[in-house]
């Protein structure tokens, strides 16, 4: 991880490794918060062989500004997920609302929530004090 004076550079190598040290293997699917969350989705469905679904929430704007004052949930949700062990992601997690609402929407399964960088069960890179400058930025 290089370090400036005002960003934080994450690389895909190095969430892989995170992936690999952190994330353990007792689950039966991974629902990614649409968008932020499912880059970091694809790669642990992949890692652990397991389906990827997603779930369509929103709370911020593509400035990361927030516009709601709770998750709005864009589309229903198209998957079974009752009884099932879900890993929940999302890039960041400043405030848990948008994992709040998502765990509100997925009752009766048990969640462990993972974020890029934040506030969630499993944070692979934070909590973060400046901004990060993800692999797929210009």
């Amino acid at each position: 991880m290089k370090d400036a004076d005002n960003f934080q550079e994450i690389s895909l190598d190095e969430m892989m490794n995170r992936i690999k040290t952190l994330v353990p293997d007792s689950f039966d699917m991974v629902v990614a918060i649409a968008r932020g969350g499912i880059l970091p989705g694809y790669l642990i469905a992949k890692f652990l062989d397991i389906p990827l679904e997603i779930i369509h929430l929103n709370l911020r704007n593509d400035s990361h500004q927030q516009i709601r004052n709770e998750p709005l949930l864009l589309k229903p949700v198209d998957f079974e997920f009752t009884n099932k062990r879900i890993i929940l992601t999302d890039d960041v997690s400043n405030t848990g609302l948008t994992m709040g609402k998502a765990r509100k929407i997925l009752q009766n399964c048990l969640i462990t929530t993972i974020a890029i960088s934040g506030n969630a069960d499993i944070s692979l890179f934070g909590p973060h004090d400046r901004c990060i400058h993800w692999p797929w930025s210009k």
